[in-house]
């Protein structure tokens, strides 16, 4: 009798660094909890996710906590997103892109970072996110 891994699946909407990097961080934390975890990118999110965007504060990141979070990767005391993802993605985190949010912002497939395993709607998302625990970010 082989049992399901528990699984966690996100739908992150926000670009906003904070936001990216704390979604990113429950991901860790239930990877190393030995469970599955899937996130949906989408909007403001996606857009981060592309080729150039990784790293950027942006404008969707509130201006107080730009300035926290450049002194905090400057320091070192803020891990990098990047880090964070290349470390998640070690411990299998799956990354997919929404398709609708890549016609509504023009994103092509070719601008998306190599990390993104697919492209798949809400609806592929949704049935992968039935018996998981699920947060919007």
């Amino acid at each position: 009798m082989t049992t399901e891994k528990e699984r966690v699946a996100i739908i992150l909407h926000s670009g906003a660094y904070d936001r990216v990097s704390y979604a990113l961080t429950l991901a860790l934390v239930a990877l190393a909890s030995g469970m599955e975890v899937h996130i949906l990118l989408t909007f403001e999110a996606l857009r981060r996710f592309t080729r150039g965007h990784l790293m950027d504060l942006g404008e969707e990141t509130a201006l107080a906590l730009r300035e926290q979070i450049g002194r905090g990767l400057e320091s070192g005391g803020i891990e990098p997103i990047e880090a964070q993802l290349s470390e998640a993605r070690k411990l299998g985190l799956k990354l997919y892109a929404c398709p609708n949010a890549m016609a509504a912002l023009n994103i092509a497939l070719a601008d998306l970072l190599p990390e993104i395993d697919q492209v798949m709607g809400l609806a592929a998302f949704t049935r992968l996110a039935r018996n998981a625990v699920n947060w919007y970010i």
